[in-house]
């Protein structure tokens, strides 16, 4: 949630900033660089903050860091204001929110209604094509993206220039669970095998990871469940309703939530940073969310039998929305958290949304 700086007065301003030596400043979603207010006691805004300032700052130069942006100052003038947009999944124009989207099998289309940008539609892949999409260039930007099982290949159309590249990694029989492995923001190419209970890990930043973790049978839920910036190893065991979670800051942990007929959702439900085990229930229409906080959970009634579940930040605030995709009216129906309730038409019956992208 974004913190407003509200005006301070230029006295406690001073004493605030002659500590900044030695405290960090927080508050705020914002990259800030600024040299001199000419003349002094001038007021900095943009972007949802007001910095009243004053001249002789101790700090010139320096960075302050804190609360979610970077303050690096001089003498409060020039310079810039960047907002600092979230990472959320599914975003196709870096806006910070994900897009209503939808994959077409039947032609091979990406329909892309893009919450900023507006709609664009894309050709890439065919029907028997499993779709993949990531930032997969690093540019905050999601790209359109298949894995092709025939051939155990790759293949993605860059966000930037609708240029593509294509690599082989896997094979037939594989499931695609791509995400940011190594937490330098770029998402990694991987999958699961389940005959041999095996994950492949193409890390961006150089080699592979090659581990065994789970048993036949079992699902992959990839998310970062321990809030360090990287996606963790992770499975669903249906046959006893089991999370078995490989998180590689705190190690590992298993827990028994929800039974073999749910479909997986994890997601940052909470807006702690950290992934909650979650899960929707076709035949009621419910979500479950146990708070990685402190291990319990709430529920609510969201979609009805027969909904496609399709979770993803749809406001932007860091916090997964509860959200379904009604085939038979073509239907969204998005809970969001800051924004409220979104109800409205996107696709055709056969399509795919894309946000289901990793739901097993």
């Amino acid at each position: 949630m974004i913190q407003h700086l509200r005006s301070i007065s230029v006295a406690s301003l001073f004493i605030s900033l002659l500590s900044l030596a030695v405290f960090a400043q927080s508050g705020g979603t914002f990259s800030i660089e600024k040299s001199v207010i000419a003349g002094g006691g001038g007021q900095a805004s943009g972007g949802g903050f007001s910095l009243d300032g004053t001249l002789g700052q101790s700090i010139a130069g320096t960075s302050s860091t804190g609360g979610g942006f970077t303050l690096v100052s001089g003498f409060w003038a020039g310079g810039q204001t960047a907002p600092t947009l979230r990472n959320s999944p599914f975003d196709f124009d870096g806006d910070g929110k994900t897009d209503v989207a939808i994959f077409r099998p039947s032609l091979g289309q990406w329909w892309l209604d893009r919450s900023t940008a507006g709609l664009i539609v894309h050709t890439f892949g065919n029907s028997s094509d499993i779709i993949a999409p990531g930032d997969f260039t690093g540019d905050g930007i999601a790209d359109v993206a298949v894995y092709r099982p025939s051939l155990g290949e790759w293949f993605i159309l860059r966000s930037e220039d609708a240029s593509f590249f294509s690599f082989p990694f896997g094979v037939n029989g594989d499931i695609p669970v791509p995400a940011d492995y190594d937490g330098d923001a770029v998402t990694d190419a991987a999958v699961f095998r389940p005959s041999s209970s095996t994950w492949y890990i193409r890390r961006s930043t150089g080699g592979t990871t090659i581990e065994s973790f789970g048993s036949a049978g079992d699902k992959p839920v990839a998310a970062d469940y321990d809030g360090d910036g990287k996606a963790d190893v992770a499975i669903f065991r249906p046959v006893s309703g089991q999370w078995w979670l490989k998180r590689s800051a705190l190690g590992v942990i298993a827990m028994t939530f929800g039974s073999s007929t749910d479909k997986n959702v994890p997601g940052d439900f909470t807006g702690d940073g950290k992934a909650d085990i979650a899960l929707w229930r076709p035949a009621t229409g419910e979500w479950f969310v146990l708070r990685s906080e402190d291990l319990t959970f709430f529920s609510f009634p969201f979609g009805t039998f027969g909904d496609v579940p399709a979770p993803g930040d749809y406001d932007g605030d860091g916090q997964i929305d509860a959200a379904v995709f009604r085939p038979s009216s073509t239907t969204w129906f998005i809970k969001r958290s800051t924004a409220g309730t979104m109800i409205r038409q996107f696709g055709g019956a056969t399509d795919r949304p894309v946000p289901n992208a990793y739901v097993p």
